[in-house]
């Protein structure tokens, strides 16, 4: 170990599904205004994204070496945050002022490991989907594409969200009851999605249908029966799904 700081392996959050939360924004972002303070501000994220494990020890009771960490990772976090403020220019605060309060919420649901709740999972999809606007902003986008690329971010990871824990509950089998109220949000999430696909990006062009006809298969796939498959696998498929939607909606948006 460390005399400085905890082993690295520590320091990286274990929950899969949050590495593609934040990934897909944050990769999102790049593609559709690659700059350098878009580049700050991914890296600022990913920055404060890894200082939840050592806050949550220092919270604990844990100090020094978990101290240390998370001085650093805030410190980097704030360093990175006022390059990109001094790239991109004030804009940048409007998203950023949006997005603060998702972002204590789901902070504040972290600490109190109550992050397993589907609505404080939205509430940290809707924070990491205001990086991507941030972004965009920062980018020299309006107010309105920057806007309409943090709804779909978030509709397409809420409906995701959704999907998953309806599959896991059937995996840890659990009361028919149980399963029929996480079949709720899963039909509200998708039709949402597909609902403002067609009207928003549909009439685009070539690229707005075909987001909008993958936004049904999506919501075809979730509302049809399926078996029970690992909780390991089903990760790393809908990861690869995302990915595939990652760049259908990138081409929407441009």
């Amino acid at each position: 170990m460390s005399r400085v700081l905890p082993p690295w392996r520590t320091l990286l959050p274990p929950e899969h599904g949050s590495w593609f939360m934040l990934g897909f924004p944050l990769v999102l972002g790049l593609l559709l205004r690659p700059t350098w303070a878009g580049l700050l501000l991914g890296l600022a994220a990913l920055t404060l994204f890894l200082a939840r494990p050592p806050l949550r020890r220092v919270l604990s009771g844990q100090r020094d070496a978990q101290l240390r960490a998370l001085v650093l990772f805030i410190g980097l976090a704030g360093t990175l945050g006022l390059g990109a403020l001094r790239l991109a220019g004030p804009q940048i605060l409007i998203p950023l002022a949006c997005l603060s309060p998702l972002v204590f919420v789901a902070l504040w649901a972290d600490q109190q490991r109550a992050v397993r709740s589907l609505w404080v999972e939205l509430a940290a999809q809707g924070a990491f989907a205001g990086l991507a606007a941030t972004m965009l902003m920062a980018g020299g986008s309006s107010l309105g594409e920057a806007g309409r690329a943090w709804l779909f971010i978030t509709l397409v990871g809420g409906a995701n969200l959704a999907h998953v824990r309806r599959r896991l509950g059937q995996a840890h089998q659990l009361p028919a009851a149980e399963l029929q109220q996480r079949n709720i949000p899963v039909h509200l999430l998708h039709g949402l999605l597909f609902i403002g696909s067609t009207m928003l990006l549909a009439s685009l062009g070539t690229a707005g249908k075909i987001w909008t006809l993958w936004t049904l298969l999506l919501y075809v796939r979730a509302v049809m029966p399926f078996r029970a498959i690992p909780a390991k696998s089903l990760g790393w498929r809908e990861g690869g799904l995302s990915a595939t939607g990652l760049l259908l909606l990138w081409r929407a948006l441009i």
